[in-house]
């Protein structure tokens, strides 16, 4: 599983192709994204950041198609303590249905000397 190192502070990119759950290049007419960033894969606590067309997933033009980039914006890395945390993206047609997870991966948050924020205090179990 990919594990991707970023910078806390920082806007978070990643890129992707995507398919259709009929295997046609995603695209906002015939599918829905759903990317969730959480802590772990099974947290019960609520999501730190969605995602979906429009709101953090974008296509990328120029390039193949269904080439999306999802942008974490900076001020989501900035409140993450430096350590883990899981992704997915589940992809469905454009009615909600036929879903598939087609983006697995963790994020590897780290402080650098730039980064605005350095003491983030770990939770509690009262958090």
């Amino acid at each position: 599983m990919p594990i991707w190192r970023v910078n806390g502070g920082d806007s978070m990119i990643l890129t992707t192709q995507v398919l259709a759950p009929n295997g046609d290049p995603a695209t906002s007419a015939n599918s829905r994204l759903n990317f969730v960033l959480r802590q772990t894969r099974f947290c019960p606590d609520p999501p730190f950041w969605v995602a979906g067309w429009d709101t953090g997933v974008t296509a990328v033009t120029g390039t193949q198609p269904g080439v999306v980039k999802i942008t974490i914006p900076d001020d989501i890395s900035d409140s993450l303590r430096r350590g883990s945390y899981h992704f997915s993206m589940a992809v469905s047609d454009r009615f909600g249905k036929n879903t598939y997870t087609a983006l697995e991966g963790y994020l590897l948050v780290e402080y650098m000397p730039s980064s605005p924020q350095h003491d983030i205090p770990y939770r509690s179990d009262d958090d």
